[in-house]
């Protein structure tokens, strides 16, 4: 069976600070991560710490002077990529959410891993027309997969929503460890980690300290 491990982490757009490449830095050296899904992340400039992965993304905020959005980074060959935008805009902000969808080939063995930052800032039936659409797309998916990342499930019927999508596509949560650092809003978490077709072997939150807003989530899983 083959390992590799995997790094989840809503950013919350700190990724070109120098406290943050410090902390990146201490996480890739004590774990080394094979594949690291930010979300909330500022793009458009390698982060000096992963200069060593391939590195793409998936924008959903362009700023004359930045660019917002998910990036997913692997020390595996990408032989894949799709990028996915949002149907509905969020309100307020009136921005839509995008997500990355990455193949991997681990030693000649594909996975999938999607990179997600759920809709926000809309009422449930959005947040339920997304999940369907994602759905539909991810049921054409025959590779091991992994789904994780920020789905601002701050509701139980955001949740029981979010369960739902994961039964039918067959997809098991990750069960964290160290659940007091998990980011959460009404006392729901916010950050998940779903996976079909692999072994788990240990999956936890990690105190990142004032870095962001949420803590990273860290996974193991054999192939």
């Amino acid at each position: 069976m083959v390992s590799f491990s995997l790094l989840v982490w809503n950013v919350h757009k700190e990724n070109r600070t120098k406290p943050f490449e410090q902390m990146l830095s201490s996480l890739l050296e004590r774990l080394n991560p094979n594949i690291v899904l930010f979300q909330e992340a500022v793009l458009g400039q390698e982060n000096t710490a992963l200069k060593h992965y391939l590195q793409e993304d998936g924008k959903n905020i362009e700023l004359p002077n930045k660019t917002f959005g998910v990036l997913s980074a692997s020390q595996f060959p990408i032989v894949e990529k799709e990028q996915i935008t949002t149907t509905y805009k969020e309100f307020f902000v009136a921005t839509k959410k995008s997500l990355l969808i990455t193949t991997h080939d681990i030693d000649g063995k594909l996975i999938t891993a999607v990179n997600l930052h759920a809709i926000n800032f809309v009422p449930h039936n959005l947040f339920q027309k997304e999940l369907f659409t994602l759905q539909n797309k991810l049921k054409t998916i025959d590779t091991p997969l992994i789904v994780a990342g920020d789905f601002n499930t701050w509701s139980q019927s955001r949740l029981n929503m979010l369960q739902s999508f994961a039964q039918e596509l067959n997809l098991t949560m990750a069960q964290i460890q160290h659940k007091q650092h998990l980011k959460t809003f009404n006392d729901k978490p916010l950050d998940h980690i779903f996976y079909r077709s692999l072994v788990l072997q240990k999956a936890l939150a990690i105190d990142t300290g004032e870095i962001s807003d949420h803590n990273a989530l860290y996974a193991v899983f054999g192939l």
